[in-house]
């Protein structure tokens, strides 16, 4: 085979690779104008109503953060709601933004340097203005620092569309103290039930999201499977295989109550 012929060759892979990702780009996109643009649609549209509501209604939603250098603020309660998109007819990509805010101007003691040292940061992080002056012992040492300043956390769930393999992925950052938390959902399982698990979510009536609950049927079903496996291996050992331990049976017939229990109760989504 000549070099001509080689050429061709690897010419004709490339075309075929070109037109490959050019179908599957055109089957993602013919995806998304079907299955996740108007779900997309439907959890911004949800999410603005929820807002324009909680303007007039407004809840009173305490909660507390372990901030760095400060330990745990009590005095924290959540509002102001907005909703952002990447686009109104065809989004992508929603961002939901709260803060979760003290009621006035707080002062802080924070002791030893250290501890002052890492409050500093976070609050240049969080973009919380602050003053502060220090704090000395009786040899006129600085052990610290006072601080004060309205404590603000920015809480934020963004909510994407992952197109290769068609999910939608939300991401709760300081939803659930100062972390960052990934969970994706099959857009079929995005319903009215999800959208108000949702609302609840958002307004910490529950602390997850997506979690399936096992109905009284599933649960019969469980124990329908345990039974079945337990004749089984009871099947395969026999009546000569007594020599077994009594505590080694008890761990296995556990072990095998746990796997079942963990496949049939798997929740909604996937953490990464």
């Amino acid at each position: 085979m000549g070099i001509l012929d080689d050429l061709k060759k690897e010419a004709g892979r490339l075309q075929d690779e070109q037109e490959s990702e050019l179908g599957s780009e055109a089957r993602q996109e013919q995806w998304y104008h079907d299955v996740a643009k108007p779900l997309m649609k439907q959890i911004a549209t949800y999410l603005c109503e929820m807002t324009e509501q909680l303007k007039v209604v407004k809840l009173p939603i305490p909660v507390a953060y372990d901030v760095p250098g400060m330990g745990l603020i009590k005095d924290l309660h959540q509002g102001g709601y907005r909703v952002y998109l990447d686009s109104r007819e065809a989004p992508h990509k929603i961002a939901f933004q709260f803060a979760c805010t003290s009621g006035s101007v707080n002062k802080y003691s924070v002791t030893p340097i250290m501890a002052a040292d890492e409050a500093r940061q976070f609050m240049k992080k969080q973009q919380i203005h602050f003053s502060e002056w220090g704090i000395r012992d009786n040899q006129d040492k600085l052990i610290g620092a006072y601080f004060e300043c309205q404590m603000q956390i920015q809480v934020k769930l963004v909510f994407r569309v992952d197109m290769e393999n068609e999910r939608l992925v939300v991401t709760s950052i300081n939803r659930h103290g100062l972390t960052i938390k990934h969970s994706n959902f099959r857009f079929d399982s995005i319903n009215d039930e999800w959208m108000d698990e949702l609302g609840h979510y958002i307004l910490r009536k529950t602390e997850q999201l997506g979690v399936l609950n096992i109905p009284e049927s599933a649960r019969q079903e469980i124990q329908k499977k345990v039974k079945e496996e337990q004749l089984r291996r009871k099947a395969e050992l026999g009546e000569g295989h007594e020599e077994r331990q009594p505590e080694e049976k008890e761990k296995g017939k556990h072990g095998k109550l746990e796997k079942v229990f963990k496949t049939l109760n798997k929740p909604l989504f996937t953490k990464k």
